[in-house]
């Protein structure tokens, strides 16, 4: 089995906005950052808090999101229901 490691630092693929939430009375903008693996596409969500004067910073949640192609993992994310987008904001802190 081989493993193939991600630099963190390396920039993403791309970041497309999936939409916006509200949640702990801020808009949030929803995005995925999409990172090309050897086979297939990995990605992350990204929360930022659109409201002005907000105490909240600008949340990543891990490497968890996968596609055979970067396409598919952007369908997949828009498919994601509100409620789960809510979960995973939370779940981050």
């Amino acid at each position: 089995m081989r493993f193939e490691l991600l630099d963190l630092q390396a920039e993403p693929e791309g970041v497309a906005p999936i939409r916006r939430i509200s949640a702990l009375g801020v808009h949030w903008r929803v995005s995925v950052a999409t990172y090309p693996e050897a086979i297939g596409c990995i990605g992350r969500l990204i929360f930022e808090p659109q409201s002005p004067g907000t105490r909240h910073d600008t949340r990543y949640g891990p490497l968890t999101l996968r596609g055979r192609t970067r396409e598919e993992l952007l369908v997949r994310v828009h498919d994601m229901p509100d409620r789960r987008l809510l979960a995973y904001l939370h779940s981050l802190g």
